[in-house]
């Protein structure tokens, strides 16, 4: 079910959506496991981009690379202090430049 308060060109881009009827809040990783587990992706695959302190510290306790958003309400400080590994100044930087941050999948 895709919450109703996300536009639709949206929701057809993602492939799972997690709120808080499905876990814990944000500091807890609970949200970001489910996620996962729902697209069978490892964490250290995976990033999070986050504009809050709660939003690194789940990523960083999920396991997942943290990214922090500078265009949201918190000052880059706080991001980088409560675990940002990179902070992305606009949201075109969330594409291919981070690519280089992910460990490679081993090939079977």
């Amino acid at each position: 079910m895709k919450p109703w308060f996300l536009p639709p060109a949206l929701t057809d881009l993602l492939d799972v959506v997690t709120t808080w009827q499905d876990a814990p809040a944000k500091p807890a990783p609970d949200g970001l496991h489910a996620a996962l587990a729902r697209i069978d992706v490892p964490p250290e695959q995976a990033v999070f981009v986050g504009d809050s302190p709660g939003d690194m510290t789940a990523a960083r306790a999920a396991g997942v690379l943290a990214l922090g958003a500078v265009w949201g309400w918190h000052p880059p400080a706080a991001l980088h202090t409560a675990g940002a590994r990179h902070l992305l100044p606009d949201p075109t930087r969330i594409g291919p430049s981070l690519l280089h941050h992910l460990t490679p999948i081993p090939a079977n």
